[in-house]
């Protein structure tokens, strides 16, 4: 899936360390959804750790071709369903139907899937370095309306409304980092590991010398140094979304790629949102939702949501932490 802007790309929003005794150490890194995926695998055998590490990639593979949007890679791709608009049910991709589904599921307006031609729009702009009207950006919204597509569970359909468009930046890639993280648990000579989907990261097992995983969250303001650090126990999960992530600037005014569904524009308010919990997937969804949401909502929403955690940045330098990580999340000093 092609980023949402053409400016230079962060490999990662998040620096990993640990240490590892008596254990041998496999790692890949591909490109896949425009971005570096990395896997890093520990255990005895290393022969073994390539293969599940192949295996995993192969899987991931799979989830980037159902899911771009910008070029077609299978019959029943989110490419092909998109154009499909207005010409009636169209039989998905399982994996396709599998991750609407579970993202619709979660009812939270914020996250609008639809969004494709307002994207598109942001992004022909981005590489000119330009601003979209409000009369464009309100004429596209127009496709991403709450009836934009209908999921057939049954039948295992999509049926989009003429002119609408998907776009599932918000979600593909902790999805596939799951899905990744999952194949790898199928293989017993995996010790431990850590998938790394351009800072979507999901653990497995625990380290060696029994500490935590530490991840660095970037300050969004200075990309040479840390936010702070977190500490994981095995199987959790992080993403961040921030404004500093893809973006262009004109006049002063920073345009980056989490888009607001209700005005169409850039996200304001928050600058970075870290979410933590057990699934990949679940964290990509929440740090987008914990961005567009104004503060107090995000933090209440954290609050009152199980196995969800967060640490939120917003534009005047306040930073959330939320009680669950209180004594997982050290401040950079």
């Amino acid at each position: 899936m092609k980023h949402f802007f053409t400016s230079v790309m962060i490999i990662s929003s998040l620096l990993i360390t640990g240490c590892f005794f008596q254990q041998k150490e496999y790692s890949d890194t591909r490109f896949l959804m425009d971005t570096l995926i990395k896997i890093t695998v520990y255990g005895q055998d290393k022969k073994a750790l390539e293969t599940a590490t192949t295996e995993a990639f192969k899987v991931f593979k799979q989830i980037a071709d159902a899911t771009d949007s910008y070029e077609g890679h299978l019959e029943d791709d989110l490419y092909a369903l998109n154009a499909k608009a207005g010409k009636g049910p169209f039989k998905v991709n399982p994996t396709l139907l599998d991750l609407l589904t579970k993202t619709e599921a979660f009812h939270h307006k914020q996250i609008n899937l639809a969004l494709g031609k307002v994207i598109a729009i942001w992004q022909a702009h981005g590489k000119t370095k330009t601003v979209p009207s409000k009369e464009e950006i309100q004429t596209a919204l127009t496709t991403a309306k709450p009836d934009a597509f209908t999921i057939n569970e049954v039948d295992g359909t999509v049926t989009l409304a003429p002119n609408a468009s998907l776009d599932l930046g918000a979600v593909a890639k902790g999805y596939g980092v799951e899905a990744a993280a999952n194949e790898l648990k199928k293989h017993p000579e995996v010790e431990a590991a850590l998938v790394n989907g351009g800072g979507n990261i999901k653990v497995i097992g625990t380290k060696k010398d029994g500490k935590p995983w530490r991840i660095g969250i970037q300050d969004p303001r200075d990309n040479q140094k840390l936010l702070g650090t977190l500490a994981l126990t095995a199987n959790m999960a992080v993403a961040t979304s921030g404004d500093y992530q893809r973006y262009y600037e004109v006049n002063g005014v920073r345009y980056h790629h989490i888009i607001d569904p209700a005005t169409g524009f850039p996200a304001r308010g928050t600058i970075s949102a870290t979410a933590v919990t057990t699934s990949a997937y679940v964290a990509d969804y929440y740090s987008t939702l914990l961005f567009v949401l104004p503060k107090e909502e995000a933090i209440k929403l954290v609050e009152s949501t199980d196995d969800l955690e967060a640490v939120i940045k917003d534009d005047q330098g306040n930073i959330y932490i939320s009680p669950g990580l209180k004594d997982k999340f050290s401040l950079a000093k």
